[in-house]
């Protein structure tokens, strides 16, 4: 299981950051911050995505 998250887990992280934001707007009934914070968790996993491709090597080992 950790080496499926490792090897996805940029495909997870910018699944995860387009999603947030449409939950966030579709929790706006119960939290009324919600919205803000499904944008802002967003934000962070694509960031987040976006580092780990940035650091990642140009060829991974037993490639």
């Amino acid at each position: 299981m950790a080496e499926f998250i490792k090897k996805r887990s940029v495909v997870l992280l910018t699944l995860f950051g387009l999603a947030c934001p449409f939950i966030g707007m579709a929790l706006i009934d119960f939290y009324y911050y919600s919205s803000l914070i499904g944008w802002i968790a967003g934000f962070i996993s694509i960031v987040s995505a976006y580092i780990i491709v940035v650091r990642r090597p140009e060829t991974e080992p037993g490639a």
